[in-house]
């Protein structure tokens, strides 16, 4: 029974307080940060990783770029150049002792270049045969090439001289016709202005 009355006694350090006791202090207050973050312009930022990364890239890993919104592009070559990657440099153009002539290389690199090579070698073959059957076939000759093929030195100069005359006369006469009719058109002006000039007297 001793023991239990002692131990439901409070002891001196757990004193409660009193009503003389002056109240507790606040409890301190975290400081927030209310300043808000600055937004980072993502947009510039991935345009600079971009093109910091193209430029680290090696040349034969790299594409070639053109203008695809060029009005004067051929359609067959915008086809293929929208969906046919070319390489920038072929690996065999930059192959020296600093890269070890590439021998670590990927194959599909490898690969990718040599298509790219053959089928422009093939290409242009067929550009120089098609040449080759158009200028058989008369296909590339104008309409009075079969006058002009059989023209001297002496009857081109000729031909130039009169073809220089033609063009002269015709832009004297050019001339000589606005004259006429700037000419035509002031004395219609001036018969204007008489015609109300003696109608204002009468």
């Amino acid at each position: 029974m001793e023991s239990s009355s002692i131990a439901a006694l409070p002891r001196k350090d757990q004193s409660q307080p009193s009503a003389n006791d002056p109240p507790p202090p606040p409890p301190a207050q975290l400081e927030v940060d209310t300043e808000k973050p600055t937004p980072s312009n993502d947009s510039t930022s991935d345009t600079t990783n971009a093109s910091s990364t193209t430029q680290q890239l090696p040349p034969e890993y790299q594409l070639h770029e053109v203008d695809l919104t060029d009005p004067d592009m051929d359609p067959l070559e915008y086809t293929f150049r929208r969906y046919v990657p070319v390489p920038k440099a072929y690996f065999w153009e930059t192959a020296n002792e600093s890269n070890q002539f590439h021998q670590n290389l990927p194959l599909r690199i490898k690969l990718w270049h040599n298509t790219i090579y053959y089928l422009g070698a093939c290409l242009k073959k067929a550009e120089a045969g098609g040449e080759i059957v158009a200028n058989v076939l008369g296909l590339n000759s104008g309409e009075f090439d079969y006058v002009t093929s059989t023209m001297s030195e002496e009857q081109w100069a000729r031909s130039r001289e009169s073809s220089e005359r033609r063009i002269g006369e015709r832009r004297a006469k050019e001339e000589e016709k606005q004259v006429r009719m700037e000419k035509e058109r002031v004395e219609e002006e001036v018969v204007k202005d008489v015609g109300l000039s003696s109608r204002d007297v009468l």
